[in-house]
């Protein structure tokens, strides 16, 4: 008889605040391709940079990430923010988002304790 807890939903890699701002910034490249689409590289290196540092600092200072982790999440989607279509961040922002939302909405009855958990969520497999 084996015992194994069920966890309802992991936690998402990043802050859902991070996710947001990839999304935002991400929708600015629909703006600029419509008034200048000569001033792409501008700013696809400038919301590239924009998103690099947000993400970071959120990370670093919110999800209390190591600086490491921190960085390298942010290299990430500060790249697919930069990238000059507005449907990369987006694509990728969107579900992080969701996939926080859904682990705030999913989750364990408050002042039960582990005592409950234990009784409540061992799945028994023979």
């Amino acid at each position: 008889m084996t015992i194994e807890l069920r966890r309802p939903v992991p936690p998402a890699p990043v802050h859902p605040l991070a996710a947001l701002a990839t999304v935002a910034l991400d929708s600015i490249f629909g703006v600029v391709e419509i008034f200048d689409p000569f001033l792409l590289l501008l700013t696809s290196l400038t919301v590239g940079s924009v998103g690099f540092i947000t993400t970071a600092m959120v990370q670093r200072f919110l999800a209390k990430d190591a600086w490491g982790p921190s960085l390298a999440k942010g290299l990430a989607l500060g790249i697919l923010a930069g990238v000059p279509y507005p449907v990369t961040g987006t694509a990728v922002g969107l579900p992080l988002l969701a996939w926080a939302g859904l682990r705030q909405w999913v989750r364990l009855p408050a002042g039960k304790g582990k005592a409950a958990l234990e009784k409540t969520e061992v799945n028994d497999e023979l």
